[in-house]
């Protein structure tokens, strides 16, 4: 009997703890649930130390293998989410001046060199002109 109501017990919390939205490090979060449902699961199954510390060990590594999903997903949706937002390439000019064309000045290709013990690969840079 007593071991039942520990099950029904640690089932519970598992639940209340797992269905929880949460914002942070899921990985350690998870990490952290696993390892004490796990560890309760193991005293449970084997009623002595080393099942409760297997039952840890297990269900900690389970807990972060879970929780590294969910920050793996969450990453993924903000750099989808980013990426959709749409970029604006308009210039904003001051009142008086109401042409399309920008400042003075020309683009630039610059060959790869190396600055400071580290490549610069090729690149463009704007090179203003004064009038």
């Amino acid at each position: 009997m007593r071991k039942s109501l520990l099950l029904i017990i640690m089932i519970a919390v598992s639940f209340l703890t797992v269905s929880c939205a949460s914002t942070g490090y899921n990985t350690q979060k998870g990490a952290a649930i696993g390892a004490g449902v796990g560890a309760l699961a193991g005293q449970v199954i084997g009623g002595n130390t080393a099942s409760t510390l297997i039952g840890a060990a297990v269900g900690g590594l389970a807990g972060a293998i879970g929780g590294n999903a969910v920050d793996q997903s969450v990453t993924d949706e903000k750099i989808a989410a980013a990426s959709r937002q749409p970029t604006s390439t308009a210039a904003a000019y001051p009142a008086g001046n109401q042409s399309l064309e920008g400042p003075p000045g020309q683009w630039v290709d610059v060959p790869g060199q190396w600055v400071d013990g580290k490549w610069v690969p090729s690149h463009k840079v704007w090179v203003p002109v004064n009038p």
